[in-house]
């Protein structure tokens, strides 16, 4: 039971936070799997991060594009390459150690929150 309610608070964060920031809630869902699911695989949490993106970024998205908040133009710009990027990188993930693919994902976390404290 604890578990389940875990997971739901997670979710509702990681929705929330994707919604007020357009990113962020991957973040808070790695987290909170990776605490529940301790003796899981830490890349089927990865994994399961990655499932629940899309559906939290649809969601996202359209109310963006509901509120004006993009040019739905220039989307193509981006969406194609992205969706290359996605492909690739699920690819590699079965084939890179944990260890390496914990210390890309800490290195690209402290990135965006250095650039987001100073720029």
């Amino acid at each position: 039971m604890l578990k389940k309610s875990l997971l739901l608070a997670g979710g509702v964060c990681a929705g929330f936070i994707n919604g007020l920031l357009g990113t962020g809630g991957g973040i808070i869902i790695i987290f909170v799997l990776n605490k529940i699911n301790e003796k899981n695989d830490p890349k089927d949490n990865f994994a399961s991060a990655v499932a629940a993106i899309l559906p939290m970024s649809l969601v996202s998205a359209a109310s963006y594009l509901k509120n004006g908040g993009f040019d739905i133009s220039e989307l193509g710009i981006y969406v194609i390459p992205a969706v290359l990027g996605g492909l690739s990188g699920a690819f590699l993930l079965c084939k890179i150690k944990i260890t390496f693919l914990k210390r890309i994902f800490a290195g690209i976390i402290t990135y965006a929150g250095i650039n987001m404290l100073f720029f």
